[in-house]
């Protein structure tokens, strides 16, 4: 059987929204003016849309995908015991905007950097990915910013998550 990427990403896009209740351990929005995030979802950032409204966003896309076989033999459903490792990275975009002149541009790097970390949390949390990933782990992480089509700056980070998987 092919490796399913849709459902894979869908997982990751499940554990970060597990997190996005002050209940969760770690919670997504911790520390944070916003709070709960507003979006996230499986999108391209750079592609769709991001109104001021949806923000805080995370966005969740596939990089790549290596695979390699475990074993000798045949692969796939028919096999005896073949099964296949794929690594998959992923990127997760977020998105982080405060409203009002009086806010820093300091105070607004650190709720990013905040935002960033409480992202990495959850993943070191949920480093199995509710049991579909053997294993993940988010190996970098770059911060910038971009400027909206009303004029309104947003600040952005993009977090590497690495992932490895087991499969038939």
């Amino acid at each position: 059987m092919p490796f399913d990427y849709a459902a894979n990403v869908e997982a990751v896009m499940a554990n970060i929204a597990a997190h996005n209740t002050t209940t969760a351990n770690p919670y997504l929005g911790q520390s944070l003016t916003a709070g709960t995030i507003s979006t996230i979802r499986v999108d391209d950032p750079d592609v769709v849309a991001v109104n001021l409204n949806e923000l805080p966003a995370v966005f969740i896309r596939i990089q790549s995908g290596d695979e390699e076989p475990s074993g000798l033999g045949a692969t796939g459903p028919l096999a005896a015991n073949v099964q296949k490792f794929k690594t998959v990275v992923y990127e997760v975009v977020g998105l982080y905007h405060r409203d009002g002149m009086h806010t820093s541009h300091a105070d607004h790097l650190t709720e990013l950097y905040q935002f960033a970390e409480n992202l990495e949390g959850v993943f070191q949390a949920e480093f199995r990915l509710s049991n579909t990933a053997l294993w993940c782990h988010p190996e970098r992480t770059d911060f910038g910013s971009l400027i909206t089509k009303d004029g309104g700056r947003v600040k952005a980070f993009v977090t590497t998550l690495r992932a490895r998987y087991l499969f038939r």
